[in-house]
């Protein structure tokens, strides 16, 4: 099948790329919300959703300050990312997992396109600019 806006291969009327976007969740809530149990420990489960669903709420007014403060583009390629800010904009230059001490700071920021976000999240060296901003971060946190 065939996107109908793009012509690209589909597996809907739509490709991934041309396919919209929710915007930014105002409550918070997403799978943290679900009761899942761990080794049928509920209170510890309890918890760890409760953590998760704090750093969501964190992460995204994080994500609200840093679209208040900074122009709606791309800081790799200028583009305009329009008015509403997208989580697919938002790109941690160390990764979150591996370096939680860096998932709030807004130095680990950068902003970029949906199509630069998914080539930086397959091959980290892409950009010179979030290569620039990596060096200066492992400085910071000394590693």
């Amino acid at each position: 099948m065939k996107c109908k806006t793009c012509g690209k291969n589909a597996d809907s009327e739509l490709c991934f790329v041309c396919k919209p976007r929710k915007p930014l969740s105002s409550s918070g809530k997403g799978l943290t919300s679900r009761k899942v149990s761990i080794g049928g420990n509920y209170k510890a489960m309890e918890v760890l959703v409760k953590e998760i669903s704090n750093l969501k709420t964190q992460m995204r007014e994080m994500f609200l300050t840093i679209w208040k403060k900074k122009p709606h583009r791309s800081e790799v390629s200028n583009t305009y990312l329009g008015s509403e800010p997208m989580s697919t904009y938002f790109h941690h230059i160390l990764p979150k997992e591996k370096y939680p001490e860096a998932c709030l700071d807004e130095e680990n920021i950068i902003l970029l396109t949906f199509i630069e976000h998914q080539q930086v999240e397959s091959d980290i060296y892409r950009y010179e600019e979030v290569n620039k901003r990596r060096e200066q971060l492992k400085i910071k946190y000394n590693l």
